[in-house]
């Protein structure tokens, strides 16, 4: 259970510091992959789905607020939420793009963790076939 809780906090720094390294990439959907790097270091499927939500969340969370207080952009997602729902709406924009991150990261954890033991369990069946 302890290595559980340490692998947890490992996985979810690892994917912290891959979204900010993926975050220069213009490309926001490779995010997904911080998030399969998360859920590889964890073996519960649990604590990789935490790991990868709860690091590319809080990145999300910190570049948001980098946008937002040094870059002017809430009144984009103001303007952005006007045309879509009505005026003063650009909080439910900033909500949305936050809840993506935790999505995304969540689908890349749970899916890493579940792949990485799906290969475990095919090595050591091939393993153990061999010694035979």
């Amino acid at each position: 259970m302890e290595q559980d809780k340490r692998n947890l906090i490992i996985g979810i720094l690892v994917t912290l510091g891959i979204s900010s390294l993926l975050s220069l990439i213009p490309v926001w959907q490779l995010i997904f992959l911080a998030g399969l790097v998360g859920g590889i270091i964890n073996r519960k499927i649990l604590y990789g789905a935490l790991s990868g939500a709860i690091g590319v969340g809080i990145f999300w969370i910190l570049y948001i607020i980098d946008g937002v207080f040094y870059k002017g952009l809430y009144n984009l997602f103001d303007i952005f939420g006007a045309l879509i729902i009505g005026s003063g709406m650009g909080w439910i924009i900033l909500l949305l793009i936050i809840l993506l991150g935790f999505i995304f990261g969540f689908l890349g954890g749970s899916l890493g963790s579940s792949g990485g033991n799906l290969l475990l369990y095919y090595y050591n069946k091939q393993s153990s076939s061999e010694r035979k």
